[in-house]
């Protein structure tokens, strides 16, 4: 195209190139400015077109746009909120927050303290009661113990007896003392010996017949016998039933009287099941009668029946309380209170016990140290072994919660957390494992950590809103979840999550605390922090699901452990359908264990190999390739040995690049080793894929934990991978118990 020929005319001169496109810019510039305004973009009519509309009554409706709900036929509403944030979590502006008057308050840990009121009434203590029988047939002359009621002391006379056996007794000792002191001085010594004897037993039938020591000696000493025998009280106390009658005819072994001691009584109590918890054996019991108002009394427990009463639902409970005034009468009603605070393994504390001994029959016998009890004579044993911990024992408080806080249903409980850090309030709803009622607060045994704020007031408002936007909530937990195709999860994920069917089978098999731990921390640690935002809430929401099951599992594993094990089987089976991850027990191959553990010598060299290629220090992973060609030369098993051509091959690598290049034959041939021979032996192995290494072609190779040190890239692309198998982890006990990660 041929130029005009007035430009480079105007080009030469520039004063004539600007008053030439001055009035052109200013006209283009009038032009623009008087055009009409365009249509302003309507928000609210774009809004409208993204806006989810639900029933208020069926919150699992979802449609684009206004309409009638096709179930109960209501107008629909727009859903607030839409479906951001967690599973369970809800944000609300601060206006919204005052209306709804929330409340929060932390979750602590501190001991479980609280007062268990009991009932019941003063009883006699059986052990001070004593029964006084006749020791020979005859005639009662006289009771000078003659009514229900009467105060003896030990000694008094309690009645007099006449009996012709008595009078016979009384006579062979009598003759034979006679025999014995007229034996002339020649007499041979043996029959001496055999008047001695027979004096002797004399003496012992008079004292089986219960003549006292001075009474005897004064037979000895008379030469006629007394006609009748004097009752003396064994013991002091309240002579609580008389039997006979004065002038009354009595046989051998006829009861006589009842005296109870009344020094000690038994204090017994009336308790529920669910107040068993807090109590124990030697635990303090303070309590007061009308009778004496304004004193306080206290006892140990010394008996909880082990029997619950089918008609009342009780247990009953026995204290045992000093009455040395004889104040406590048996009879007297009695409120009772038993102190106790708990550690969150439910022992006991009580200071008071520190460094104490305790006998195992008579609680109230408490020593400094050891030795026997007064009472019967039996070891002292350490407050601890009777469940106390006292103070100076290192012991771990429970977590407790507000009562307020939590949503029961059934033996679900849900509260509502405070996420912190959000701008506007935000709240998670959570489900936890609710342990004993401690007054105004209750154990939390899972699903909360210390120092959480839970709300307290509003909470079933919140539950409310989640459910009007269809999101799980105390009534629906899996509202608004879809089952998942078996295999779907994220790969990272599957990739940790090998382990847990192999640790279920080994559980199922034999289902014990040990194990059902380890499969708990398993669960706990997965690594998931490669997750994408959707995955980790689905995740997060599970795997509390799960390690709930498994601390209410963990109550009855001890009783019926089979029944756990149904429990922990089916909790996995529910997280696998909506996780997309396998779920049914998988038993793990038989290895030889002298292959395992060659493979896991053979496997620490190799990990030193592939962090000096992660850290680009090729002469450190030219000095590890030269050790591992000597470990397997040193293997016995053949299997292993066979890995020693592709370990010399990356000794010889020339350079880094190619000795990460040889590299990948070798992870290869290690994995497929403990994928046959080494699965849960060989300690943490973890394979780790990258699409990236070997020029696209993309290559695996083995970590001691779930995350991503790239050896084939090393600095430049360190953390590129993701970990897509879990061939073994850390056992923390023998083969056969749960393995564990060692994180």
């Amino acid at each position: 195209m041929k130029m005009p020929a007035f430009l480079p005319r105007l080009c030469q001169s520039p004063r004539k190139l600007l008053t030439l496109l001055l009035p052109l810019a200013l006209f283009l510039a009038g032009w623009w400015l008087g055009l009409p305004p365009a249509a302003p973009h309507d928000h609210a009519e774009s809004a409208e077109s993204s806006q989810i509309w639900t029933c208020s009554m069926h919150p699992q409706i979802r449609q684009p746009g206004p309409g009638i709900c096709p179930i109960c036929n209501m107008d629909l509403i727009p859903l607030v909120g839409g479906t951001e944030g967690g599973l369970r979590e809800l944000s609300v502006s601060p206006e919204a927050a005052a209306l709804l008057d929330l409340r929060v308050a932390p979750v602590v840990r501190a001991p479980a303290e609280t007062d268990v009121r009991l009932f019941g009434r003063i009883a006699y203590d059986e052990r001070r009661i004593t029964t006084i029988t006749s020791r020979v047939g005859g005639r009662l002359d006289r009771l000078f113990v003659d009514f229900t009621g009467a105060l003896v002391r030990k000694g008094d006379h309690l009645a007099e007896i006449y009996s012709p056996d008595l009078l016979v007794a009384q006579r062979e000792l009598i003759e034979g003392r006679r025999a014995l002191d007229s034996l002339p001085a020649g007499t041979s010594p043996a029959v001496r010996e055999t008047r001695r004897r027979l004096f002797e037993a004399a003496r012992e039938k008079l004292r089986l017949l219960q003549f006292s020591e001075e009474q005897i000696q004064r037979i000895e000493q008379s030469d006629q016998p007394e006609d009748r025998l004097t009752l003396y009280a064994p013991q002091a106390g309240i002579v609580t039933a008389k039997f006979t009658s004065e002038g009354q005819y009595v046989k051998t072994g006829d009861p006589l009287f009842k005296v109870a001691d009344l020094s000690s009584v038994w204090l017994r109590l009336e308790a529920y099941e669910s107040d068993l918890q807090w109590l124990r054996y030697a635990q303090d019991v303070e309590f007061q009668v009308e009778a004496v108002p304004g004193r306080r009394f206290h006892g140990r427990i010394s008996f909880i029946d082990p029997e619950i009463d089918p008609m009342m639902r009780v247990a009953r409970v026995r204290v045992n309380v000093e009455n040395p005034n004889l104040v406590l009468k048996p009879g007297m009603f009695v409120e009772a209170t038993a102190r106790s605070v708990t550690a969150s393994d439910g022992r006991v504390l009580d200071p008071s016990l520190a460094g104490k001994w305790i006998s195992p029959m008579h609680p109230e016998i408490v020593k400094d140290g050891p030795g026997h009890c007064d009472i019967c004579g039996m070891d002292l044993v350490p407050a601890e072994e009777l469940g106390f911990v006292p103070q100076g024992v290192k012991t771990r408080d429970p977590l407790l919660v507000p009562a307020a806080s939590v949503l029961r249903t059934g033996e679900r409980a849900v509260v509502y957390v405070r996420i912190p850090g959000e701008a506007e309030p935000s709240f998670e709803g959570r489900e936890i494992v609710l342990g004993p009622r401690v007054g105004a607060r209750f154990v939390v045994h899972s699903g909360l950590s210390e120092g959480e704020l839970v709300v307290t007031r509003g909470a079933f408002k919140l539950d409310s809103e989640l459910q009007i936007r269809a999101k799980p909530s105390m009534m629906n937990p899996n509202a608004s979840l879809s089952e998942k195709p078996a295999h779907s999860a994220p790969e990272t994920l599957a990739g940790q999550w090998s382990p847990v069917p192999r640790a279920l089978y080994r559980f199922m098999q034999s289902p014990t605390k040990e194990r059902l731990d380890g499969l708990a921390e398993q669960i706990r640690g997965i690594d998931v922090s490669s997750l994408q935002p959707d995955e980790l809430n689905l995740w997060t929401e599970f795997s509390r699901r799960l390690l709930n099951e498994f601390e209410l599992a963990s109550r009855t594993i001890g009783g019926q452990p089979q029944a756990a094990a149904r429990r922990v089987s089916r909790a996995i089976a529910d997280a696998g359908r909506f996780l997309g991850l396998p779920s049914e027990p998988h038993a793990p191959p038989a290895g030889d264990p002298a292959i395992a553990g060659a493979l896991r010598t053979a496997l620490a060299g190799y990990l030193t190999v592939a962090k000096a290629l992660a850290d680009d220090d090729d002469a450190a992973a030219r000095k590890a390739s030269a050790n591992l060609v000597t470990t397997f030369e040193a293997s016995r098993p053949p299997e292993v040995g066979s890995l020693i051509e592709k370990a010399r091959a990356l000794e010889a690598a020339a350079d880094i690049k190619s000795r990460r290049a040889a590299f990948q034959p070798l992870s290869d041939q290690l994995i497929a080793l403990i994928r046959e021979h080494g699965v849960d032996q060989v300690g943490n192995a973890y394979v780790v894929h990258c699409p990236m290494a070997l020029g696209g072609k993309g290559a695996d190779w083995l970590s001691a934990a779930p995350s991503v040190l790239n050896p084939y890239y090393g600095d430049a692309m360190l953390t590129c991978g993701d970990v897509t198998d879990t061939l073994s982890v850390e056992q923390t006990a023998p083969a056969e118990e749960a393995p564990m990660h060692n994180h």
